[in-house]
């Protein structure tokens, strides 16, 4: 074994157990309990629906018009998912990325690949949030993810606001508090090819943030925008 093995185990990102050297990012138990989002889905923003009838789910049709052309998710937002999303954004767990990575592109590889994008761009923070944490992790998953889809990522949005934490408001005071708070650097977005962008975040509730990010990415000129997540959250 190696020093680092022993310095540093590795352990599961969702139990904390020691992995065995079979094992990547999660131990067997926790795996095979994962809530994957699995069809149907709504064909907008990806999440579960439970009317096979349905194609599009109520938080879409109640918000209409959004400027994501579509979104994908990993996993439903559900406890042992939260847990891990809590330690990948506060506990300073950013090694937990590359596990993240790999599970979207062993899911969702036919799909990127299907929405074919030019380029990946993380949501961003503020950069007061990212001093605080000492990363932004949608930027250290959309690197890793890049990586492994042989993409390029590139910084093209800003967050110009230190905006109030949204997990408790509603749809419409999610985007009253992003409005003018995302702006696009056009000078590094128009250093690589862009007219379809794919856009990565850890968390998708009601999807102000990432139709905030598209709207603003083709006010730019973008033509269309697509959104990968990691876990999906039940909404309104």
């Amino acid at each position: 074994m190696r020093i680092s093995g022993l310095l540093f185990p590795r352990k599961c990102v969702f139990c904390g157990r020691l992995l065995r050297s079979d094992e990547f990012g999660a131990c067997r138990a926790c795996k095979i309990r994962l809530p994957y989002v699995n069809e149907p889905v709504c064909v907008h923003c990806g999440k579960p629906l439970y009317d096979n009838s349905e194609s599009v789910c109520e938080d879409c049709r109640r918000n209409h018009g959004s400027s994501l052309d579509q979104n994908a998710a990993l996993w439903v937002y559900r406890p042992k998912t939260k847990a891990a999303m809590m330690d990948y954004k506060y506990g300073g767990c950013r090694s937990d990325a590359t596990f993240y990575a790999n599970e979207l592109e062993v899911r969702f590889r036919d799909r990127i690949r299907e929405w074919s994008p030019d380029v990946i761009v993380p949501v961003p923070i503020h950069r007061r949030r990212e001093w605080f944490r000492g990363y932004n992790q949608a930027e250290v998953l959309a690197e890793a993810l890049g990586e492994r889809m042989a993409l390029p990522v590139c910084e093209a949005l800003i967050r110009i606001r230190a905006t109030t934490p949204q997990k408790e408001m509603t749809p419409s005071e999610r985007r009253k508090n992003l409005s003018r708070g995302i702006l696009a650097d056009t000078d590094v977005l128009n250093s690589v090819p862009h007219e379809r962008v794919l856009l990565i975040d850890d968390v998708y509730t009601t999807g102000a943030t990432l139709d905030t990010c598209a709207r603003t990415l083709k006010d730019t000129g973008v033509g269309r925008v697509f959104g990968l997540c990691l876990c999906i959250g039940s909404g309104f």
